[in-house]
């Protein structure tokens, strides 16, 4: 049922039992002046207008003792005809208040110019009070509009009844306070004296250097605590149990993978690969120990409000220990923001090499912290109310009794409306799976709605309730008000980098800008046999920024909501693509270095002399991984040819205990030569081909030596001398 019209509602009264200050005579009184106008405000005060009407020249006043202060700190009295402020005096601060616990002052007023002895006086002042409460009402209107109802829930607790008082309610930026103006304040004086001194110190002298050794420390990790970008990518490839090998008398090569040249036996024995699975095997736990460091600690950041440094430090004797401390500090810094810390919260340095500090990272707090929970997503306008003034009083005279509560009608006005679907995985009571149905209206009004309840009405019956924040004049506002699990919402996430900007190569070492991207893909699903209309939520963490997103957004608070128009029974999928920039360091001897680049190269345009080189260097990989394939076959070929030579060589020796299997036996041995020369065949293949695998290596790992940014046209073609050679 849709609630009275606020025509014919003027205001409900109250209980006075309900009242904690009920009966309690804590008012201003005089017998003269007449209570004319009460504005409530939200920040704990109330205006009071007063118009005395004086025979004579003193108006006497009874001010509670309680409320002297903000009284004093508020008070106008002037003379209504002519404007001008009148003297007040009241006893001194020694004087104790009357036994009813108030002070009496005194307005006195001067000699009329005219002679009248009968004036008009008008005073104003700021007490102390309850704030006013708000609560709308939203009617929906099937045609696109919605009827908004407003009222403001406002408690005289003022010890005495407001009749035909003119009431009114307000919001606004203004700051209220107490402060002590009834006491008597002395001022406490220095005593100087001259000092005469024969013998002066000279202050502490200091060695000028930029000082961390006393900062406070966070966390720290030597260097073989921090996980490294390719150990984390290839680590199932390096070193799960059984990982293809392929070993030769001059190289033993992971497969897939470009290594530098080593020497190891032609066949390793089994004690020899029961010790490699097991350093494999220490390897994998180590780095498994790794990450789960860096994420529980990620975790404890993520709590944390403050800028934090990671410094990074080398070894004595480390080559370039300035560039190593900087790789260190932003492989850290990479991994915590994949890890979900804000980007702007961590910074990184490279300290070197710095006494007593041992090759790794260390986490310290930044000089000037930030403000904390600076980076948490909060509430819309949680950080920002007010957002606006408002100001709503009543068009006639109105009483409220003393000790009761009244509900002032403030709005009754038609505004553009209509039913939304809200997707909020964020806010504590959002829901990550379903979208809350909700009223998307507009202010009518040119003051701000305050925050309150909404009680949403449709059809002549209650469908669902909501709470708004403060809306600004004129300004869109979402309230949820149900939970009907219409519109499902599947979310998924994915992550990745690419190249930016090449900044240094160092023998195969890229130092480059990359991007991070993340990606929240979301499915959204109308069960409706009614379109509907989607609005999803999605804050950005300060230090990203979103690279593609739906078109049509509306900001909301910290969050941007995207529109999303859903047919009966329809889904659609969207994509927000945020990226932050981050610096890295990639092995170009490693398949994530090379893929990483040969991206790069395919999406951007560098110099041509490093295209070339890395040309041919992505040749000479894809011939490594090619020939290594191959070598892998061809052993696995021999090794099946040896098992055959070995069932044709048991088969021969059961035939030769028989009389009758010579013919059968020639037959044997025959097979037996011809398996032999396709062995000797394959073997010949394998070195052929490791002789190739060797020569694309070393050109390689030269071509990789020599690698530089800028044009260098003679090592490309000295690169593609030795393919050809080959």
């Amino acid at each position: 049922m849709r609630p009275n019209s606020l025509k014919n509602l003027a205001l409900l009264a109250g209980v006075c039992g309900l009242m904690p200050a009920c009966g309690r005579s804590s008012y201003v009184s005089t017998d003269d002046a007449a209570l004319g106008r009460v504005v409530v405000y939200r920040n704990g005060v109330a205006y009071y207008e007063r118009r005395a009407s004086i025979d004579g020249d003193v108006l006497r006043l009874s001010v509670p003792a309680d409320k002297i202060d903000d009284f004093l700190k508020s008070l106008t009295v002037a003379d209504a005809k002519t404007g001008k402020p009148l003297p007040v005096s009241f006893p001194g601060a020694g004087t104790p208040a009357s036994g009813s616990g108030t002070v009496d002052m005194t307005v006195t007023l001067p000699p009329a110019a005219d002679g009248a002895r009968t004036r008009d006086v008008v005073l104003t002042y700021v007490t102390e009070s309850p704030a006013w409460k708000p609560s709308y009402r939203v009617v929906l209107d099937p045609a696109g509009k919605v009827g908004l109802e407003g009222w403001a829930i406002v408690d005289n607790t003022s010890g005495e009844d407001w009749n035909a008082v003119k009431v009114g309610v307000g919001s606004s930026s203004a700051l209220a306070f107490r402060y002590d103006l009834k006491s008597v304040r002395t001022v406490h004086r220095d005593m100087l004296q001259t000092e005469e001194r024969f013998a002066v110190a000279p202050p502490t002298g200091g060695s000028l250097f930029k000082n961390t050794a006393g900062a406070h420390v966070i966390d720290q990790l030597a260097v073989e605590d921090l996980p490294s970008e390719a150990d984390e990518q290839e680590t199932t490839l390096a070193y799960a149990d059984g990982a293809a090998s392929v070993e030769t008398s001059e190289v033993s090569v992971p497969a897939g993978r470009a290594l530098a040249t080593k020497s190891v036996a032609a066949a390793p024995r089994a004690p020899q690969m029961e010790r490699d699975k097991a350093k494999r095997d220490v390897d994998h736990r180590r780095r498994t120990e790794s990450v789960n460091k860096v994420r529980a600690l990620a975790e404890s950041l993520r709590q944390r409000g403050d800028t934090l440094v990671i410094e990074g430090f080398a070894e004595p004797g480390e080559p370039d220990p300035q560039m190593r401390a900087v790789e260190r500090a932003n492989a850290l810094r990479n991994q915590l923001i994949k890890e979900g810390v804000p980007p702007a919260q961590v910074e990184a340095q490279g300290r070197g090499v710095v006494a007593g500090q041992k090759a790794g990272v260390r986490l310290v707090a930044a000089a000037t912290p930030k403000t904390a929970g600076a980076d948490t997503p909060r509430a819309p306008g949680a950080d920002a109310s007010p957002v606006g003034e408002s100001h709503f009083e009543s068009a006639t005279p109105m009483s409220v009794l003393r000790g009761t509560s009244a509900m002032v009608a403030i709005l009754d006005d038609a505004a553009e409306g209509e039913i939304v679907y809200l997707f909020d995985p964020e806010s504590d009571r959002g829901d990550g799976r379903f979208a809350f149905r909700s009223v998307l209206f507009r202010n009518p009004t040119d003051s701000t709605l305050e925050s309150g309840p909404v009680t949403v009405y449709g059809q002549s019956r209650f469908i669902g309730e909501g709470l708004t924040e403060a809306i600004p004049p004129h300004s869109t506002a979402v309230v949820p008000f149900a939970l009907d699990r219409q519109v499902v919402v599947e979310r998924t996430g994915d992550e990745g980098d690419h190249i930016a900007r090449l900044l240094t190569v160092q023998r195969g070492v890229l130092t480059c800008e990359v991007s991070h991207r993340r990606t929240t893909t979301l499915n959204v699903t109308n069960r409706q046999t009614t379109a509907a209309t989607v609005l999803l939520r999605h804050t950005t963490t300060p230090g990203w920024v979103v690279a593609k997103a739906p078109k049509e957004a509306e900001q909301y608070g910290q969050s941007r909501l995207y529109r999303v128009e859903l047919a009966a029974g329809e889904t659609k999928t969207v994509s927000i693509e945020e990226t932050t920039p981050m610096t890295r360091t990639l092995d170009l001897r490693t398949p994530s270095g090379l893929a990483m680049v040969k991206a790069y190269l395919s999406d951007r345009s560098p110099s041509p002399g490093f295209a070339k080189q890395m040309e041919h260097l992505l040749k000479l990989n894809r011939e490594m991984v090619d020939g290594e394939e191959a070598i892998v076959n061809l052993r696995q070929r021999g090794d099946e040819f040896r098992l055959r030579m070995d069932e044709l060589h048991g088969q021969i020796l059961s035939l030769g205990v028989t009389k009758t299997g010579g013919a059968l036996t020639g037959h044997l041995r025959t097979k037996m030569r011809q398996i032999s020369e396709k062995v000797q065949q394959n073997t010949l293949e394998i070195v052929q081909r490791q002789e190739k695998l060797m020569l694309a290596r070393v050109a390689f790992q030269d071509g990789i030596a020599e690698l530089t940014l800028a044009d260098s046209p003679a090592v490309a073609t000295s690169g593609a001398a030795s393919a050809t050679s080959m």
